[in-house]
């Protein structure tokens, strides 16, 4: 039967699922927000720009959240170029911005500051409801209804809604709550996360250098003005996990040294580390009933050229957009919606996997093989133009149409909650 459906609730208070709650809001519903963590208000300008952590937004997630006026006015970096090249190999490719007839190929941006600006605007929409200190003990849902249980402060309720989209991470505690099984790779290689301060200045430019452990990634910052700033993912074997977040600062300085080279100069000083195992985490339903996975909590990808947060962005907004017609079957609606994303979704995942694995040192006796196609590869992708602007069209997200338009419903022609 057809409804208009006029409550959702949103599991997870990320940047994901922030933006989620914010576009549902747009579109007329009441939107509950359960977040298990407590959202205090942080003096964000007081945090150590060595210290914060950053996100990367394409130009296409840019212009999206732009026309949903959900841009924040904070301090970004856009990458002109991007860099690519592997460890102890000749030949490069530079891709640039100005090449692709384009301001900027993406943006990063600080994830604290990005996040306390969408808390801030969720606290300040009617619309919205934000529960903190919660988590999800029980999801039962019908054709009619999503029941959803949480425990807060050590007191259980439910809660009532037409909707329930679970925004909660890799470990999402909704999707095995809806017993929604996943397919997981495990690359056996672990994440340091950290910012780094270079003697030369970045110029805008983004880069990612493969080496035998896995790709180095390294991602401009503005911060106060410096322009020697860089966010880092240095990718190495999960047995060393344990070596890398106990390794002083100096120690690690010279092992990014060598696997980077001295294209920036010296790596003069570096902030806090995180270390985390890397694995490709694929649910294998993205929705049920009137349930629908999000973000991390439906798919985790390799970091390999920072594709996981704009997918989901991309599909948030077509999943907004597909909610905000009048009359809907939300069951239907949801089934539509995860087979339309579908596309994107495989071969951005695709993608992302052949990247992490190709250019990881093989045993003998696929060495000399495998290192003549990285080698092949990154040649066509220098010299080839079509080659070029093929994966920097995918990289940038615009090998898809953008979504739908989501149109905006005024204040006072919203549905009125009694």
């Amino acid at each position: 039967m057809s409804v208009t459906p006029k409550n959702a609730v949103v599991v997870g208070a990320g940047l994901v699922g922030a933006v989620s709650a914010l576009l549902l809001a747009q579109c007329g519903y009441r939107v509950t927000v359960v977040e298990q963590r407590s959202l205090r208000n942080k003096d964000v300008t007081a945090l150590d720009p060595m210290s914060s952590k950053t996100i990367a937004l394409s130009e296409r997630s840019r212009l999206m959240l732009e026309a949903a006026d959900l841009w924040p006015d904070i301090n970004c970096c856009s990458i002109k170029s991007v860099h690519v090249s592997e460890l102890g190999k000749f030949g490069s490719v530079n891709i640039r911005a100005d090449k692709l007839n384009m301001d900027a190929l993406g943006f990063v941006v600080s994830n604290s500051e990005f996040e306390l600006y969408l808390h801030q605007r969720m606290r300040n929409e009617s619309a919205i409801t934000l529960i903190e200190d919660a988590k999800a003990v029980s999801v039962e849902h019908s054709e009619e209804k999503v029941c959803l249980g949480i425990m807060q402060q050590g007191t259980q309720q439910s809660i009532n809604t037409d909707l329930l989209i679970a925004a909660d991470g890799t470990e999402s505690v909704v999707r095995a709550l809806l017993q929604i099984d996943v397919q997981e790779r495990d690359y056996n290689q672990c994440a340091v996360l950290a910012n780094v301060m270079t003697s030369m200045p970045h110029s805008c430019t983004a880069y990612e250098r493969f080496t035998g452990s896995g790709p180095l990634a390294l991602l401009p910052l503005a911060a106060s003005g410096k322009s020697h700033l860089y966010s880092m993912i240095f990718t190495a074997v999960e047995k060393d996990i344990q070596t890398l977040a106990s390794m002083p600062d100096d120690c690690f300085l010279q092992l990014l040294q060598k696997r980077f080279g001295g294209k920036l100069g010296r790596f003069e000083k570096i902030g806090k580390r995180f270390v985390a195992p890397l694995k490709l985490v694929v649910s294998k339903n993205q929705t049920v009933g009137r349930c629908a996975l999000i973000g991390n909590a439906s798919r985790t990808l390799h970091p390999v050229a920072g594709q996981g947060l704009n997918l989901a962005l991309r599909d948030v907004f077509e999943l907004a957009a597909c909610l905000s017609a009048e009359d809907i079957d939300v069951c239907e609606v949801l089934e539509n919606f995860s087979t339309d994303r579908r596309f994107d979704q495989q071969l951005v995942t695709r993608q992302t996997d052949l990247l992490a694995r190709a250019f990881t040192d093989k045993p003998f006796p696929l060495q000399l093989p495998a290192s003549a196609a990285r080698r092949m590869s990154l040649f066509l992708l220098d010299t080839v133009e079509p080659v070029k602007k093929s994966f920097a069209t995918l990289n940038m997200g615009k090998h898809v149409s953008l979504p739908r338009q989501i149109e905006i419903v005024p204040l006072e022609r919203r549905r009125r909650f009694d």
